[in-house]
């Protein structure tokens, strides 16, 4: 029989936890579907694209498998589930299958926003872009590093959430595991800041007025919202040195965890979703074809088709490739490139000048006098 304490109320979290999840997965596949359509629409779909969309297929078995685990009571007091051997097992067994998910997903939605942004920066510096592939390594083998030490704490996994067997299994300290993920989190944190101030770098130096810098900053920024959540999260994870009330102690994790996830989804996306605010805005942009036999169109599509080549030579000579911008070859001969909003037109004319001033700013212009006689 249980003695109900006061120091330990009879509360039940699980509710609040599910509706978190559940809710955060149909928002990020909102999200994803958004995406994909709108890099399908453009013919654009990069690495980026998959890993955004890996992220949130390991996100579906996350959300069920703690959706079960909170109905079941697995958010309240161990006090509370100790009459019950067997459910405790079944509810810390859905615990602990549930946490190399939520790790797989924080690691291939970072993975994702490093490649969104390699996509933006392209070739435009070369420290920048060893950087973020530096970070994408950093990220994988942090993953799978976190992943890995989940189960080899000890020789058989099924003791993590079985206590009869910890007397014939050797495990490890739980501070050593408590400590890494101390780690694992602290890179998340690093990881997020890091890759919210990059674009920054470059998108600060833009020659454009400062309401449009600021609103590219925010939106190729707007990750540092994650790394806040991961900075949270990573103050929870001394609590699970002593695991002396496990299902209690990673609600918060969990709860953290959901939304850092969701907004990794969300806000990884919404630099790759402008063709589709583009369409909403009413502004379509046709597409640039170049057919060796083609010669039959008229003079205005003619100097449109050439603006729009000599705009995508100029942005791959620079590296400044847009979300939803990235030139993708089709058969037949003939090139396709993708639809250009009219800001993003603007931000690589002003790439233009500064190429046309030259790297002191200074222009040199000629003037010529020309005189006329009549008669």
């Amino acid at each position: 029989m249980v003695v109900v304490s006061s120091e330990f109320p009879d509360y039940d979290r699980g509710p609040a936890l599910a509706a978190v999840y559940i809710a955060g997965c149909a928002i990020s596949f909102i999200f994803v579907a958004t995406r994909l359509t709108a890099r399908f629409s453009i013919a654009g779909v990069g690495i980026d694209d998959w890993c955004m969309l890996l992220t949130w297929v390991a996100f579906i078995p996350l959300t069920v498998l703690l959706s079960l685990m909170c109905l079941q009571g697995g958010t309240r007091h161990l006090i509370y589930l100790a009459d019950d051997p067997q459910h405790l097992i079944y509810v810390s067994k859905l615990n602990w299958i549930a946490q190399p998910f939520a790790i797989f997903c924080l690691g291939t939605g970072k993975i994702a926003v490093a490649f969104l942004i390699l996509r933006l920066l392209n070739r435009a510096s070369v420290w920048r872009r060893w950087s973020l592939y530096v970070a994408s390594v950093w990220t994988a083998l942090n993953t799978i590093g976190m992943i890995v030490l989940t189960f080899a704490q000890c020789d058989d996994p099924a003791a993590l959430w079985d206590t009869s067997l910890k007397d014939t299994t050797k495990c490890w300290d739980p501070k050593v595991q408590s400590s890494f993920s101390i780690y694992g989190a602290a890179v998340h944190v690093l990881i997020d800041f890091y890759l919210a101030v990059i674009p920054a770098t470059l998108v600060w130096g833009l020659k454009t007025d400062l309401r449009k810098r600021l609103g590219l900053c925010a939106l190729l920024g707007c990750g540092s919202i994650t790394g806040i959540c991961a900075a949270v999260k990573a103050t929870k994870l001394t609590t699970l040195n002593a695991r002396s009330d496990i299902t209690w102690e990673t609600f918060s994790l969990f709860l953290w965890t959901g939304i850092e996830i969701i907004l990794l989804i969300v806000c990884g996306s919404i630099p790759a979703l402008k063709p589709v605010y583009a369409i909403c805005m009413g502004r379509r942009p046709g597409t640039y074809n170049r057919t060796a036999g083609s010669r039959g169109v008229s003079m205005h599509q003619s100097k449109k088709s050439q603006s729009r080549a000599r705009l995508r030579d100029d942005s791959e000579e620079r590296g400044i490739v847009m979300a939803g911008m990235v030139p993708n070859g089709t058969g037949g001969g003939a090139a396709v490139c993708s639809r250009i909003s009219e800001d993003e037109m603007e931000m690589h004319m002003e790439f233009e000048k500064r190429k046309e001033l030259g790297p002191h700013g200074i222009q040199i212009t000629k003037t010529v006098a020309v005189e006329t006689s009549q008669g």
